[in-house]
This record gives C-alpha cells, sequence and structure tokens, in this order.
C-alpha cells in the first residue's frame, strides 16, 4: 500500500516507523534481486562478479590499512 506523502518534518513517530520499515523492505527486496542476478550471471555466463568484487575490496582496505 501506499503511504500518504507527508513532509518529513511534520512526520510523526509513527509515520516515519512506517516509511522506514517500508524503506527496509524495498532495500531487502532489491538486494535479493541483485544477489540473484549476480548468482544467474555467474551460473550462465562463468562470470566471477562476487569473487572479482570480494578481491578488489581486500586490495583496497590493504591500501588504507598501510
Amino acid at each position: 500500500f501506499f503511504l500518504m506523502e507527508v513532509p518529513k518534518s511534520k512526520e510523526t513517530p509513527a509515520l516515519k516507523i512506517k516509511r522506514l520499515e517500508k524503506e527496509l523492505e524495498d532495500e531487502k527486496l532489491r538486494n535479493l534481486l541483485l544477489n540473484t542476478m549476480i548468482d544467474v550471471s555467474d551460473k550462465q555466463f562463468g562470470t566471477s562478479i562476487r569473487k572479482k568484487f570480494l578481491s578488489q575490496q581486500s586490495k583496497s582496505s590493504d591500501k588504507i590499512k598501510r
């Protein structure tokens, strides 16, 4: 369902909680979709997107630590 658009400055705590819960649920679904897309790509096309990304992250964190 859709919540009425209320300016954030006039948002009651209850409305803020409902809005944030909806945003969290939307982000969880988005995350699931993106992870599924990566899994399908890895299987169908033989890519290693997650593996490449994780190795790049570790290289970046090594530079920061030094």
